[in-house]
């Protein structure tokens, strides 16, 4: 069974757009979620998944990591260097780098995105922040592209189902 390591904000995630996700993912694959502040995650569960600490993700146990977006992610995930330094690890290692609404900034920042196709919500503001990074903004749903998914949050079922698609279809499985 492949396994997803997802990225959430400590704070004012978007619960049901992880919810709907989840939802998807669950049925297939080994899930773990992570935040960068567990503190302020106690006792907080999503489907039955315990929140782990950011410094327990290890690469090699993972064939894909997803950020997910939420007000909280702007604030505790935009600029984090142990976020950035996790998205690059896979980015380098080609496994699936995805992130969802502001989550796709952070991909941006990481650097994996740079002269690549991705989207996220059409706003002004973060249209330039993602083109700020390198990117290259499409105003669709979700960006497919190689082993890089973005969305931008206004189709969560397309980008769940994105994901899936991509580890359902890699050949690549991690044994542990």
């Amino acid at each position: 069974m492949k396994s997803l390591a997802i990225i959430i904000p400590p704070r004012r995630i978007d619960a049901p757009m992880l919810m709907s996700c989840l939802g998807v993912w669950r049925k297939e694959y080994n899930l773990r979620i992570f935040s960068v502040d567990v503190r302020n995650t106690v006792g907080m569960t999503f489907e039955n998944i315990n929140i782990q600490d950011l410094e327990e993700l290890h690469s090699e146990c993972f064939d894909a990591i997803a950020v997910m977006g939420g007000a909280g992610t702007k604030e505790y995930l935009w600029d984090n260097i142990n976020v950035i330094a996790q998205l690059q690890k896979f980015d380098k290692a080609r496994k699936l780098v995805a992130g969802i609404g502001l989550g796709s900034i952070v991909l941006a920042q990481a650097g994996v995105l740079v002269g690549k196709e991705a989207t996220i919500d059409n706003s002004v503001e973060l249209v330039i922040q993602l083109k700020s990074y390198g990117a290259l903004f499409i105003p669709d749903d979700v960006v497919t592209l190689k082993w890089i998914i973005t969305g931008n949050g206004k189709d969560v079922g397309a980008f769940a189902q994105a994901v899936s698609i991509w580890l359902r279809t890699s050949p690549r499985q991690i044994i542990k």
